[in-house]
């Protein structure tokens, strides 16, 4: 069993590198967990869930929040989150959002994250907005995919506009393959002016640092940084394939892939896990 993993570069981590890159890369890299259970977001279960990091240090959580949580609920949360020490951002986003060149429901969901922030005090704020927005999904894209990409970066400005305004970091969730899907211009403006980070839904074992190389340069661009997803959940259909996953293959082999990508990439990547429920299942089995 995991009981410690320090920033996802525990155990081979000290094997590959010596003590002092070791500590430096612990300290430096920062390890976020997506999770989409609302039912964490509880006064009952919300201490008990933020226990699961006392001993590792994934500092940070995308958590979603339905927006009829309740208030004392919401509160709980963010103020057990703040006494375990870890950073919280609102998880949220539906694909046909990108096709609305206002931005106007992404910009909804930035002022609703402020409206939580004002149920608990400066330390225990929400950070910023994960905007998990993926309009290929849409049915438009499959008959004019550059107009929805056009659309999607204009929004996203706006969202960016509104989140800069209200004191609050976006994050947008992107695939590994617009720039060589004919969106390059798109994508660079997503970087350029539409968030202070790309979080890249790298789902290909074993390509990431291909697959990452023009967002992270486009990043270095503009002075941001990126964050690179792991997917942990099981292959089931088509969604979710072994291409994609480390599930069979266990945290050990996340932890290398990180490592690789940490010595390539240096400080401009951050790391995520996708998601939580997947995370803790092979925590436990190992």
């Amino acid at each position: 069993m995991y009981k410690i993993l320090c920033s996802l570069f525990d155990m081979i981590i000290l094997l590959l590198t010596g003590i002092d890159i070791y500590e430096s890369m612990c300290n430096a890299a920062k390890v976020s967990v997506f999770n989409w259970d609302r039912d964490m977001v509880t006064v009952e279960k919300a201490d008990v869930f933020f226990d699961e990091f006392s001993d590792i240090t994934i500092s940070t959580v995308y958590q979603y929040i339905p927006a009829r949580t309740a208030e004392e609920d919401i509160a709980y949360y963010l103020t057990s989150a703040a006494a375990h020490e870890v950073g919280i951002y609102l998880l949220t986003g539906e694909p046909e959002w990108g096709l609305e060149a206002d931005g106007a429901s992404m910009v909804d969901e930035i002022m609703r994250a402020q409206a939580i922030n004002q149920l608990v005090p400066g330390e225990a704020q929400i950070r910023g907005v994960v905007m998990d927005v993926e309009p290929y999904l849409t049915d438009k894209w499959d008959t004019a995919p550059g107009e929805v990409m056009d659309r999607f970066a204009a929004g996203l400005a706006c969202a960016y506009s509104e989140a800069l305004d209200c004191g609050l970091q976006l994050i947008v969730c992107i695939p590994y393959f617009y720039d060589t899907k004919g969106y390059a211009d798109a994508l660079e403006r997503i970087i350029e002016s539409g968030c202070d980070r790309v979080a890249v839904m790298n789902y290909y074992k074993g390509k990431e640092a291909d697959h990452i190389a023009d967002e992270i340069a486009l990043s270095r661009k503009y002075g941001k940084k990126l964050v690179n997803i792991y997917e942990l959940q099981p292959p089931e259909g088509t969604a979710v394939t072994e291409a994609n996953t480390y599930y069979h293959e266990g945290l050990g082999a996340v932890v290398r892939s990180a490592v690789s990508l940490r010595s390539m990439y240096q400080g401009d990547v951050e790391f995520a896990i996708h998601d939580f429920d997947a995370w803790k299942e092979m925590r436990d089995d190992e």
